[in-house]
């Protein structure tokens, strides 16, 4: 008994000496506000009795970002107001619909603390926004009728299901659509930096979200940037297929090409002014007004060749090639017995110019797009699909998201890949 009684007052010892176990934070407010166009804001207010060693803000923004860590504005000691401001920009694309969740992460005594996750939605707060849904693709517009919203939806329906049957994939998750009434009311809610003489009609930010806008042709606007969501959900892994080919599909889920396409297009075969193949490759070969038109057009030939030539099984296999990591020449001699030189000089026939004389090497310089004829000129009402028409050089622009994100990219979400049209 009496040693019982020398343990226990031992023990009472060593536990009074012993250091206090740290103290969980006591939060009295976590919240986050976004403040369009600007981004979000998050704020913690939150109490402990022997301070704070540490405090992240944690974040992920839905559905393409990976989870970012960053370190709050804090003030005080024992009790503590946190802020940071995710600034909406290229680095970080917020868009309209971005649901992104957070987190604080908390270090007391050497012991970290996770709150409870919590999400915000930041949305573009200038509009009366509505919705419509067919299917798994919903729609959001605030200006026109219904009847106009309900023909771009079924535009963007019809174009989910035909893509997706083309390059056999299917696309399950829910899709968004994003119409806006005009161009320069859709800017400030995308990430596009306009070049003088092109104004972005649409774009694909998100692998789940496409933005139109009502300025020109806006029901064959929806059917290409749908089509991107689908090429993306094709090459789910990290390989990625070329420019021409990407921007080319996109351009076939239209009901035909936009009138200035056509036109540069005409224009280049009949100076036999066009591209080569593999310069296209990339599309930086359009990254000029001058250039634009052209490189779409060619890029939907080329495509539209394939496909009519070859069938669209041989397309879908191209498409399984590439997302099994074949290069461009390794792809093309696989499914059709030729590379790029190969598909140029049949794309050429085909279209009544002789075979290149000599065969482009990668990274070729980029040729001059025809001069002979403005490929851009002004969209005609009769192009609009019940948009206004413009008397000013409209071009379509284009941000396709067709990259994995990498891992490392924890500071601000998500990489993309930009196309301009």
């Amino acid at each position: 008994m009496k040693a019982a009684l020398i343990a226990l007052a031992l023990l009472l010892v060593a536990l009074a000496a012993s250091p206090a176990r740290a103290q969980g934070p006591v939060v009295n407010e976590s919240s986050a506000q976004g403040v369009f166009p600007d981004g979000i804001t998050f704020t913690l207010d939150a109490e402990s009795a022997t301070g704070f060693d540490e405090i992240r803000l944690v974040y992920q923004i839905a559905p393409d970002g990976v989870r970012a860590t960053t370190d709050p504005d804090c003030t005080g000691g024992t009790a503590v107001r946190c802020t940071y401001d995710l600034a909406a920009g290229n680095r970080t694309p917020l868009i309209p619909g971005a649901e992104v969740t957070y987190f604080w992460r908390v270090t007391i005594g050497g012991e970290r603390t996770d709150t409870a996750a919590q999400v915000v939605v930041y949305e573009d707060t200038r509009f009366d926004w509505q919705q419509i849904s067919d299917g798994n693709v919903t729609l959001w517009w605030y200006e026109g009728s219904e009847e106009d919203a309900r023909a771009v939806l079924a535009a963007g329906r019809e174009a989910l299901d035909r893509i997706s049957a083309l390059l056999q994939t299917s696309v399950d998750f829910p899709v968004k659509i994003r119409y806006y009434g005009s161009a320069q009311e859709m800017q400030a809610a995308i990430i596009s930096d306009n070049q003088e003489g092109v104004i972005t009609l649409g774009e694909v930010v998100y692998s789940d979200t496409a933005m139109v806008s009502a300025d020109s042709a806006p029901l064959d606007i929806a059917r290409h940037e749908i089509a991107h969501i689908v090429i993306r959900e094709a090459l789910r892994g990290p390989f990625n297929v070329p420019d021409w080919l990407n921007e080319g599909t996109a351009v076939y889920a239209q009901t035909e090409p936009l009138s200035s396409q056509r036109q540069a297009l005409d224009a280049a075969i009949e100076t036999g002014q066009v591209f080569s193949v593999r310069s296209i490759s990339s599309a930086s070969a359009g990254a000029l007004g001058s250039r634009v038109a052209l490189f779409y057009a060619q890029s939907w030939s080329l495509v539209d060749f394939l496909i009519a030539t070859y069938g669209e099984e041989d397309f879908a296999a191209l498409f399984q090639a590439f997302d099994e990591g074949a290069s461009i020449d390794g792809a093309l001699e696989q499914v059709y017995g030729f590379n790029q030189d190969g598909l140029e000089n049949a794309w050429r026939e085909h279209v009544g110019l002789p075979p290149r004389e000599a065969p482009t090497p990668d990274g070729d310089a980029l040729q001059e797009p025809p001069t002979e004829a403005d490929p851009t000129p002004d969209v005609s009402s009769d192009e609009a699909d019940g948009g206004s028409g413009s008397s000013t050089v409209v071009v379509i622009a284009i941000v396709a998201l067709m990259v994995v994100l990498a891992a490392g990219l924890v500071v601000r979400g998500v990489t993309i890949v930009r196309r301009r049209r």
